[in-house]
């Protein structure tokens, strides 16, 4: 007969299973924006940034020692306005202001990922579908073009894919997590006229990691039943991250015996 060392509740209760947590932007969080307008008289480049506030939602594979990532949504709308100025000098220039703008996932509801969490924390989630909203106005007289009072919409923009590189950590039952997402597009203003933005959002999150849900109960049905134990050996043959429960970064008799014994013990 089977018999199982002793495990302790320690051990088994900080052992979370997957579930999302909601994050806020912390100090540090901006949009930074690049932006080029095209014009016969050639091209003229300014620059703008604004702090920016709002939600990221990730999951991870563990939230004692996390070794994969998954994104679910974000949202992180501008606290201030842009405003460029584009000037050729004797030939006139062109303001463009920025107004009432955010960035957000794209799918909600079709997560990206998971994607692996390697050992010093750092992760990359590839293609992020991003939008950007949000009102833009150009102003200006120029020669050779003449006055110039558009308005544009930043969903032109959208939607686009870019990497999300960061790093994510759990100390103390708090998650923090930092990161950049690259974007570009370009749109026309008015025929003639031919604004391209590059852009950096950079993203300060922080919360508090998810209570422990019923390890045991491993395909989350809200049962014990043989599926849980099917689902866990089928997750350990196949060397998902999930199923070392030591964790040790290795797949062994542990890792079977920690889900054994929780299995035993049952949730409340």
């Amino acid at each position: 007969m089977l018999r199982l060392a002793p495990i302790t509740l320690a051990t088994i209760t900080s052992l979370a299973a997957a579930q999302p947590v909601v994050l806020n932007l912390q100090s540090g969080s901006q949009i930074s924006v690049t932006a080029t307008l095209t014009t016969i008289l050639g091209s003229r480049t300014d620059s703008d940034s604004s702090t920016i506030s709002g939600t990221i939602t990730i999951e991870l594979d563990n939230y004692s020692n996390p070794t994969a990532i998954t994104l679910h949504d974000f949202q992180a709308a501008l606290d201030q306005n842009l405003s460029l100025n584009f000037s050729y000098g004797f030939f006139g220039s062109i303001n463009v202001s920025i107004t009432n703008a955010d960035a957000s996932y794209a799918t909600p509801g079709s997560p990206t990922g998971p994607v692996p969490v390697a050992g010093d924390s750092t992760f990359l989630l590839p293609a992020v579908p991003t939008n950007l909203n949000g009102q833009g106005a150009a102003t200006g007289n120029i020669i050779g073009i003449g006055s110039i009072n558009e308005t544009f919409n930043l969903a032109d923009f959208s939607p686009f894919e870019a990497d999300f590189a960061g790093s994510v950590g759990v100390n103390n039952d708090i998650v923090t997590l930092a990161g950049t997402i690259n974007f570009e597009g370009e749109s026309e203003v008015q025929s003639g006229v031919t604004l391209a933005i590059q852009g950096t959002l950079t993203l300060n999150a922080s919360g508090q990691a998810p209570d422990d849900p019923c390890l045991p109960d491993w395909n989350g049905d809200g049962e014990l039943n043989f599926f849980d134990v099917q689902e866990f050996l089928a997750d350990f043959s196949a060397q998902n991250p999930r199923a070392d429960l030591a964790p040790d970064g290795q797949f062994n008799f542990f890792d079977v015996q920690i889900f054994l014994a929780a299995f035993s013990a049952g949730c409340p």
